[in-house]
């Protein structure tokens, strides 16, 4: 069903209104207009607020919409004209008061919410059945008592060392358990299975997972299961053997050799290699195999041994699979059913329960009893109900809340109503429940839930009509009508009917509210520079790069750092961007991305501080290893598995012999500081700019200046390490850096999508119907291209349609969230879905450089630059004149400003480099656009002149130590000298500075100088005009 032509979610008539609300619609502003509008649609009563009951997706939304509400109430209170507010004209109309009518209930209504602003029902869905669960906890069979524990993982990492503690008594349960975390750390999923087991027994309280572990049989009984199936798979493992015994004893004894046998590497490949262990291959030998024959003449034997092998194939192809998958899993669910029961002994012990189990409490519940028991008093309570971000409500939150809805809105005694709000276009929370599939059958109106016993034919218990927002107010235009034509482009691959429809017409199309030219959408394809190895880490050099010249770009035209937001797929990706921006010098904030605790610096000062207390600590020693391997620190001419190994065999000697200031490190007694210092030196983290290494040594320093010790650091770091973020600029704007995940919900200036968004549509487990033992119904089964025989066909090809759509969401989300410019960088030789979309939507050829369209919005305090550039808006247009002068034009070539104003940066972004990397440095930000053709040949003479500066001409000498950029930390600030040079007990520190020499230059070195000189005996220092 559509939405009803005409009806405003206002006028809608229906008593369930389902609002299909696009990004950037305005949803909030219509969700707060709904709520007082029948807030105040009752003459005196003031508290009617408080017959409303509105569920929000996070706290900050609840908040921000209850401010709103006693925000609009406040200032319409107070408008001399009350018929010229916009706001409460529909409110007004669709109630039949006047404009002074409506403000004196409104004036009521902003009186009493101001005495009684905590009854204003807005909040989360946990923060609601919190709530129903208080107030039912005699109903419930809970001690009036209970605690409500919001650290999950708390609990969970307690259950998990009273498990532990449990081994001894469970011997078979021990053994399995150490067998699996051998299995995964064999495969390199992880080197700290612990960790995997704490996301097991955490993934369990998802709504999916805890239904379906309740059928299994208990641990025990699981791994007596996974004996007998392993038994059967011996069985099949053998019959494998057997079979390439045989294929390999008649090849060889007939002398069969790929001149003289078709097929023969095929023949060779599967039946003798692979079959020969069946538990680390599968069954795929494919048409060729199945044809092998003799060149000449013909083989009785051969034709028979390939009959035996077809049949074996096809008739256990499904089995091995299946076997091997449960073998696997029972050993991890068994781990996983130990570890539930020991939290559900630890809440009963502490008479505690988590915040996440109040739903399954109520669902257990809601099976058992009539729903008025429960309901009945809240059912009175409240008229009208709202639910916003439905799209991300999972199906037993809606089965919970349902029976409240339904009993409000069948009652006669008031005019009640439902509204929820929802764009099924950004669902991306499917891994913890949200099912957007649920909302799309509400907005086509074929949800039974409003049918009697919610059978599609029944009767209809109330009205439900969707109603769709179609306007964008969030973005300009062009930016607008490029993702309507995008999307649509993309959704042409989804083939489930629902998930078409929402990337398809209204449900997609909107209109701009904003100037339909404006906003720019530009694609930049990135390779790395020419001469180069394409590596991981080159190819994010020159990411890095680029996004450093979009910003500095984006400056110079008036923006604001924290106009910009830029948006990666994993924190990985997040910590790169944020540590390269912070190195050069431009502000960043980043809630996810710089944990301190998460970071391999912080776990390279921790793992050696648990050494310094014991040496002998293998576990430590391997964190060691693992993270100075994920730092890149190690050896080149060693592979990181030795390395790793040989480490923790051989601890500090080995270390020592690669990294010479340990054994140093390790013989004495240091400040806490001191120590943490030496521990970067040693490991090459202080050779360049490093905002982590800088916000652990701040950490590590605040803890030593509480009189901390070497024997409580680890648990004190361990604790406090994870609640650290590096410290973004106080009271200054900076670029933010988030998740997609995280950005949801939010708009920035500019956009920027430095990595794309990769598909991947298999690695998940999903519960299936499996045959392979009557006490196994179901199990989860991992989603790949070897596991796909154990999927039905129709099964597969919807779960690859819902990934593919689920990916789509994110590319919606994050593409949307803009307001004045899109940026999307592209790896021009290996795009991935996102990339490989924009070309075939483009119809362009990456090597031509880049895609820009729509007309630049300068920011109001820019407003007398030129606001618009000689780019076509229309999609598709591409120009290979304007592409080529753009990948090689300097920054800002479109606002028309001379190489001049950019020289102070130029060689600033040079100078901040190693000086013997200043010369590759300074091709790679001319071959990635950054400097002109004229500030190439500049900055090249003054590098080359200023080279032969006393101060600097013996600086590469091997008794030379230098530092660029390092910052210096103090009690009152902290400073950032350009260069420090080090020659024996002497320190010189050098300002590179442009311009006209000014009196504040020399103060700032004076500056420099008397703080290193606490620390160094000789200090001076020069400045150096460029």
């Amino acid at each position: 069903m559509t939405a009803k032509q005409g009806h405003t979610p206002l006028s809608a008539p229906a008593d369930f209104i389902v609002l299909n609300a696009s990004a950037g619609s305005g949803k909030t502003y219509s969700l707060v207009q709904h709520i007082l509008m029948n807030a105040l649609r009752k003459k005196d009563m003031d508290h009617a607020y408080q017959k409303v009951l509105a569920i929000t997706f996070t706290n900050n939304a609840a908040a921000e919409m209850k401010a709103r509400l006693l925000d609009q109430l406040l200032t319409f209170k107070g408008l001399e004209h009350p018929s010229k507010s916009e706001f409460f004209k529909p409110i007004w109309e669709e109630i039949g008061v006047s404009p002074e009518e409506l403000q004196q209930r409104a004036a009521g209504a902003a009186g009493h919410m101001l005495h009684n602003y905590s009854t204003l029902n807005v909040g989360t869905i946990d923060q609601f059945t919190h709530r129903l669960v208080r107030t039912f906890t005699r109903d419930l069979d809970l001690d009036d008592n209970f605690e409500v524990r919001l650290d999950l993982d708390g609990m969970i990492e307690e259950a998990l060392d009273l498990l532990y503690s449990s081994l001894g008594d469970a011997p078979a349960l021990r053994e399995s358990l150490a067998a699996w975390m051998q299995e995964r750390m064999n495969r390199e999923k992880s080197h700290n299975p612990d960790r995997d087991l704490k996301r097991e027994g955490k993934e369990s309280f998802n709504e999916d997972t805890w239904k379906e572990l309740a059928h299994l049989p208990g641990p025990e009984r699981m791994l007596e299961l996974e004996e007998e199936l392993d038994r059967e798979l011996s069985v099949l493992v053998a019959e494998g053997k057997k079979l390439a015994h045989q294929a390999f004893t008649h090849l060889k004894g007939q002398g069969y050799t790929k001149d003289n046998f078709t097929y023969y590497p095929q023949a060779k490949k599967h039946f003798v290699e692979l079959w020969s262990n069946l538990r680390s291959n599968n069954l795929e030998a494919g048409v060729q195999a199945f044809k092998t024959k003799p060149k000449k003449g013909s083989d009785a034997v051969w034709e028979a041994f390939l009959e035996s092998a077809q049949t074996f194939q096809e008739s256990k192809q499904r089995k091995l699979l299946l076997l091997k998958q449960a073998t696997e899993k029972l050993q991890q669910l068994s781990a996983t059913r130990a570890l539930m029961d020991k939290f559900n002994a630890l809440q009963e012990e502490q008479n505690t329960m988590p915040l996440s189990a109040f739903n399954k409490l109520i669902s257990e519940e809601l099976q058992k009893e009539p729903t008025a028991f429960i309901y009945a008093r809240l059912g009175e309570k409240f008229w009208h109900f709202y639910i916003d971000e439905f799209q991300d409500t999972s199906e037993m939150q809606f089965d919970n809340l349902h029976p409240l809805i339904e009993h409000t809105l069948t009652k006669d005694e008031n005019p009640n109503s439902t509204l929820i709000v929802g764009d099924a276009k950004q669902s991306i929370y499917r891994w913890r429940g949200g099912r957007a599939e649920q909302f799309m059958a509400l907005v086509d109106n074929v949800h039974p839930s409003n049918r009697f016993q919610q059978h599609p034919d029944g009767h209809e218990l109330y009205s439900r009509e969707t109603v769709q927002l179609p306007k964008n107010f969030r973005t300009y235009g062009n930016i607008v009508h490029f993702n309507n034509d995008f999307f649509e482009h993309l959704g042409k691959r989804l083939t489930v009917p629902a998930h078409q429809s929402a990337y398809t017409g209204a449900q997609l199309q909107q209109t701009p509210h904003k100037d339909p030219l404006k906003g720019e959408v530009n694609a930049a394809f990135i390779s790395v520079p020419e001469g180069e190895t394409k590596t991981a880490q080159s190819y994010a050099e020159a990411v890095c790069a680029e996004v450093k010249s979009t910003i500095e770009t984006l400056i110079e035209r008036g923006h604001s750092y924290s106009d910009v937001a830029l948006l990666v797929r994993g924190n990985a990706q997040g910590k790169l961007l944020a540590n390269f921006l912070t190195g050069a010098g431009i502000p960043v904030l980043s809630a996810d991305s710089l944990v301190v605790g998460s970071s391999f610096e912080s776990k390279v000062l921790l793992s050696c501080a648990k050494l310094f207390l014991n040496a002998d600590d293998r576990e430590s020693r391997f964190e060691l290893a693992y993270a100075l391997t994920k730092l890149g620190k190690i050896p080149s001419q060693l592979e990181p598995f030795v390395f790793q190994q040989e480490a923790t065999s051989k601890g500090i000697p080995y270390l020592s012999g690669l990294f010479p200031g340990l054994q140093e490190l390790f013989s004495q007694q240091e400040s806490l500081y001191t120590f943490g210092a030496r521990v970067f030196e040693a490991f090459g983290l202080l050779l360049e700019p490093n905002a982590m290494v800088d916000s652990c040594l701040d950490l590590l320093y605040g803890f030593q200046t509480r009189e901390g010790s070497f024997a409580t650091l680890p648990s004190w770091w361990e604790a406090e390490a994870k609640k650290r973020n590096v410290p973004a600029p106080q009271d200054k704007p900076a670029v933010q850096v988030m998740t997609i995940h995280k950005s949801k919900g939010l708009e920035f200036e500019h956009v920027i999508l430095p990595f794309g968004i990769n598909y991947k549509s298999g690695g998940d487990a999903h519960w299936i119907d499996v045959d392979v033992h009557p006490e196994l119904a179901r199990l989860p089964i991992t989603k790949s291209d070897k596991n796909a025989p154990l999927f039905e066909p129709e099964l597969w090809s919807e779960l690859e349609n819902q990934s593919y759509f689920d990916w789509m969401n994110m590319a919606y989300v994050a593409m949307t969230r803009p307001v004045s410019g899109l940026h999307v960088f592209v790896d021009k030789e290996k795009p991935d879905e996102l990339g490989k979309g924009l070309i075939d939507f483009l119809a362009c050829d990456p090597e031509e450089g880049a895609y820009r369209s729509g007309e630049i919005v300068l920011p109001e305090s820019a407003n007398t630059k030129e606001s618009v550039r000689p780019v076509a808006p229309k999609p598709g247009v591409f120009s290979p004149a304007n592409l080529r002068m753009a990948h090689t034009a300097p920054r800002g070539w479109f606002d028309g400003h001379a190489d001049g104003s950019k020289w102070g940066t130029a060689l600033h972004q040079i100078l901040q480099r190693n000086p013997a990397s200043r010369a590759a440095a300074l091709r790679r930000l001319y071959r990635t656009g950054a400097f002109s053709d004229d500030l190439h040949k500049g900055a090249t003479a003054s590098i080359d002149q200023l080279a032969q500066h006393p101060i600097l001409k013996n600086i590469n000498d091997s008794d030379v130590l230098i530092y660029t950029e390092r910052s210096i930390i103090s009690k009152d600030a902290t400073v950032r000298p350009d260069l420090l040079i080090k020659t024996g007990n002497r320190v010189t520190v050098v300002d590179y500075k442009t311009g006209l020499e000014k009196s504040e230059h020399q103060e700032q070195l004076n500056g420099y100088i008397e703080l290193l000189s606490t620390v160094f005996e000789a200090v001076d220092g020069t400045l150096l005009y460029l």
